[in-house]
């Protein structure tokens, strides 16, 4: 698997967020030409450059949404992939202000498509979510939209270009995730605010999920939805392994930890899905990976047609509060208590 990116030259949209920037760590140990990152945020950008020396890795400043500065970086380089990770990922913030959400997430996606088509980029793979397989939020239909310009790029590409996309649900430590934002309310207000405790999520630590990126990459032959099979947690399950977490790590009083209940966010669901009842009639397994193809033409080795239904995290295998506790000390790795609400 190695092979199809050494000597390549390698776009990252948004490469300094949580899977972007996994993204290009694990895409410069496959021997690249270079890796550009290519986003808008300059102190991740400084931060990121502090953290990674490598002479492979090439940063530029830009944005998606701005089609004549992201053609200059195609115009002055010979990209042969792209990832595109570039989004407003927030529901919440998405819900407050969704024509920032269209520009960035529709329009910036259908822009990197028509560089990608116009300067013959050989592969494109644009990161999605699980809250595009049943929009019911600004942030999850802007995605399906997303997801529809990309796989349209396909029958509009030369037979040697591929667009593709792959689709999961939370990553465990990702910016604004369930995980820190529980972790920092018990530490630094001593509190938890919960919803509804049956509410279920998928969740994958971000390392397993950008190797699964790559490994869809591989077998993307075009016009394909790429789904990471993802176990599930809880709400109130998380909740406890938090609580758990954190009074061991920090020494902190269980019974000094309040919980508060509060309502759902409009349009949040109660189970999410990663693939929908529509979809359901066009799904391959490839081992790690579930495909959703409209084409038989083009399909992974080994690919066999499955039958599965809506792909939802009510019905995935779900992780136990010990699972749990262990992924989040795994992942997580925060040196003081934070007094910030966020």
């Amino acid at each position: 698997m190695q092979s199809i990116w050494k000597g390549k030259t390698i776009l990252v949209t948004g490469g300094t967020g949580s899977i972007g920037s996994e993204i290009v760590r694990q895409l410069l140990e496959k021997e690249p030409e270079k890796v550009i990152v290519y986003s808008r945020d300059e102190i991740k950008q400084f931060i990121m450059r502090s953290q990674i020396e490598n002479d492979r890795l090439e940063m530029i400043m830009g944005d998606v949404r701005d089609f004549r500065s992201t053609e200059k970086v195609f115009s002055s380089h010979d990209i042969d992939y792209i990832y595109h990770a570039a989004a407003m990922k927030h529901v919440v913030v998405s819900e407050k202000e969704p024509t920032e959400c269209v520009k960035t997430n529709i329009m910036g996606t259908e822009n990197v498509v028509d560089l990608a088509l116009k300067y013959g980029v050989k592969k494109m793979i644009t990161i999605s979510t699980d809250k595009a397989a049943n929009p019911t939020t600004v942030m999850g239909a802007s995605k399906f939209i997303a997801e529809r310009i990309t796989l349209n790029g396909t029958t509009l590409a030369d037979d040697d270009q591929v667009f593709a996309c792959v689709r999961f649900g939370n990553v465990a430590n990702s910016r604004g995730s369930v995980i820190p934002m529980m972790i920092n309310r018990v530490i630094g207000k001593g509190k938890l605010l919960i919803s509804e405790p049956d509410v279920t999520r998928f969740i994958m630590k971000i390392s397993d999920a950008a190797s699964l990126v790559l490994e869809a990459t591989s077998q993307a032959h075009g016009g394909e939805i790429f789904v990471l099979k993802m176990p599930t947690f809880r709400l109130g399950d998380m909740m406890e392994a938090v609580i758990m977490y954190c009074c061991e790590k920090y020494e902190i009083d269980r019974g000094n930890i309040m919980i508060e209940t509060m309502p759902m966010e409009d349009g949040e669901k109660i189970h999410e899905e990663l693939i929908n009842e529509t979809e359901s009639h066009n799904i391959y397994d490839v081992g790690n990976l579930y495909v959703i193809s409209t084409s038989n033409k083009y399909l992974p080795a080994g690919a066999k047609k499955v039958e599965i239904g809506n792909y939802n995290s009510r019905d995935a295998r779900l992780l136990s509060v010990e699972e749990l506790k262990d992924m989040i000390s795994d992942v997580t790795d925060i040196s003081a208590p934070n007094n910030d609400d966020r």
